[in-house]
């Protein structure tokens, strides 16, 4: 799944990025992502730190069900026609 393209959401913010790592864990296969331009998941992180004392409640890993995966030219294609 390396280099895959893939999507998520964070509240109402679509993320997109790349796997650059994957692991296996208790049958789940979790994957670490690349985002790109992710400044408003990475704002929250930083201010959901800070107001917790330093605990950070996110991790660098999502589980594979969590992501979603596609073709970037289908993508384009798609969008291009809007």
């Amino acid at each position: 799944m390396i280099n895959r393209s893939v999507w998520a959401t964070f509240g109402r913010t679509l993320r997109l990025g790349s796997v650059v790592e994957q692991r296996k864990e208790d049958g789940w296969v979790f994957l670490r992502i690349d985002w790109k331009d992710d400044e408003g998941f990475e704002n929250d992180r930083q201010r959901v730190i800070k107001l917790s004392g330093g605990t950070d409640r996110y991790s660098d890993w999502y589980r594979v069900d969590k992501i979603n995966f596609f073709n970037k030219e289908d993508l384009l294609n798609t969008i291009n026609k809007l």
